[in-house]
This record gives structure tokens, sequence and C-alpha cells, in this order.
């Protein structure tokens, strides 16, 4: 079983606006809810490419329980303390003018140290089930500095891999504690090692981990193990909307790894499944078959790296 740890899920909002004026009263014409999260997509990803998951999250009020609901109707087992203040709520707009896909992304509840202490303590009882750990998103708001890199040495001391995908203090915490596995957009590369060239970055972020994967929009994504250096590119008409792709991208990244492919193989899925999420309304989502269509037009560039 892969587990998968979201500690901030959301419900996200997404309203469609012919026009978005900022300081106007702007009247939606469409609106969808979709559970969110950067772990919950990967969650689902993988869940629909037809491995074994559950999820792990602090669960906040009615909110949380819809959240929760929604992904267990879905297949995936879900873990976790619910807590009294509710989970975030954010909000993307879909536009036809240049704020299209604006995103507001909502505050979240605080956790104290005794809700993190029952989140250690289901963590602790999944790793035993597990077969690799995936890491993503940001963390609810503390006071006593939770975040990633405890849960990472705790995998590690059960010879468990860790996929990790997440931003700024977080991801730096993180990388001390040496992950298997990191994946970050050209954005936060660039905040961390002030470089725009995806595979500067990929080379640079190789050293605190053994497989480093960095997406560049619709440039796709390149993966780079010590060894070689892939670039994977699938091609998409239409695309619908991008919010989630890194998600997906994650999910394809962990499936392979778990299916034992080589990097060759495993930049195309990953490379296809972010792509196909594309082509689909629902935000942090794909369907297989659009993924398998997607694998067998996949574009490749292969470096050796000496």
């Amino acid at each position: 079983m892969i587990l998968c740890v979201c500690p901030n899920p959301s419900i996200d909002k997404f309203i469609h606006i012919d026009d978005f004026s900022i300081g106007k009263v702007n009247r939606t014409n469409k609106e969808f809810s979709y559970p969110v999260g950067k772990g919950v997509h990967v969650a689902i990803g993988i869940r629909e490419l037809g491995e074994q998951v559950c999820l792990l999250a602090f669960w906040g009020g009615p909110v949380g329980q819809w959240v929760k609901q929604e992904c267990e109707s879905k297949g995936i087992v879900c873990y976790g303390p619910e807590i009294s203040d509710w989970s975030r709520t954010c909000l993307t707009i879909q536009s036809k003018n240049r704020s299209n896909e604006t995103e507001f992304l909502g505050m979240g509840p605080i956790i104290d140290a005794l809700e993190y202490a029952a989140f250690l303590e289901d963590y602790d009882k999944l790793l035993k089930k597990s077969s690799l750990v995936s890491l993503s998103g940001s963390w609810p708001k503390n006071s006593f500095g939770a975040n990633y890199s405890q849960l990472i040495e705790k995998a590690s001391q059960l010879h468990l891999k860790s996929f990790i995908d997440c931003s700024g203090n977080i991801l730096i915490d993180a990388l001390i504690k040496t992950p298997y596995a990191v994946h970050i957009n050209q954005h936060y590369g660039y905040d961390i090692f002030k470089s725009t060239d995806p595979e500067a970055i990929a080379i640079r972020l190789g050293e605190s981990c053994n497989l480093s994967a960095i997406t560049y929009g619709e440039s796709g994504p390149y993966l780079y193990d010590f060894n070689e250096m892939v670039h994977a590119l699938s091609k998409v008409e239409n695309v619908i909307s991008a919010v989630g792709s890194g998600d997906s991208l994650m999910a394809g990244l962990i499936v392979a790894h778990k299916r034992n492919y080589n990097l060759i193989k495993t930049a195309k899925l990953a490379a296809a499944t972010g792509a196909a999420n594309c082509i689909r309304k629902e935000l942090g989502m794909f369907y297989k078959n659009d993924v398998e269509q997607l694998l067998k037009n996949c574009e490749m560039n292969i470096k050796i790296i000496k």
C-alpha cells in the first residue's frame, strides 16, 4: 500500500466568470467543488492508476469531513485526527481575461500539540503497512514547527522511501533529511537555487535526493538520477485547466517507482499523467484512458550525465 500524507487538505471552488474585474461585483456562471490539497490529488491519481493507497490528513470541521467523504468515495482509505478548526477553502477563478486561473488559497486550521501527536500516532501505524510514502503540500499553522522532517526520518528508520513535493522553508528543512525523491516546479526551483535552467535545478536538487523531478510548465518534466537526465513531453490540445498537473505527475512518478520502471519509462508515465490532468475539468484529477493514449505519443530526450 502507498501512503499519501496531506496535512492541509481543502475544498477548492472552481468558478467561471466571463470577465473577472478587480474591485467590482463579479457574478459566476458556473461553479464546481473538488477535494484538493496536493496530497489529495496524488492519492486520487495513484488510485486511478490502479494502486492501493491510503491518505493521512487533519480533517477540520465540515469542510474536512466533505473532503474525506469525497476521497473515500473514490476508494481511498482515510486516516488522521478530526479537528475543530475547519479545513481550508480555496478558490480558482477561470475567466477569459488575463486573470484566468487566479487562485486564492485559504489559511486553513491551526493545529495544537495534541492533534499533532494523534497525527504522528496514525503515521507510525500506517508506516508499518506501507511500501513507500508520499509527502505533499503545505502544513496547517502551528506554534511548534511541525513539518516533513520528522516524517522523512521515521520512514527512513523503517527503510521506506519518501517522495516529497512542497516549497519554501518546509522543502529546505526536508532536504536536510535526504528524501528518496523530490518533485518541484521551476518557480520553487528558482526560489532555492536562483536558476531558471531545469537541468541545472535538477542536478542541484539531486545533491539531496536520489531522484529529482522538475516540472517546467507545458515543456514537461525533467528527471535526474545521477546517471541520466530525461526530459519527457506529452503534448495536449485544448487545455482546460493546469491546476493540479504537478500533483498528477507526482502520482505517475510514484506508481512508476512502485512498478520498478526505469527512468525513461518513469518519465513517460509522469509526463502523461501530468498532461492528462489538463484535458479534464476536474481539478487535480485525470483518467487512466487518457494517460494510456498520451503515452503513445510522448516525446523523449535522454542525456547521459558524467
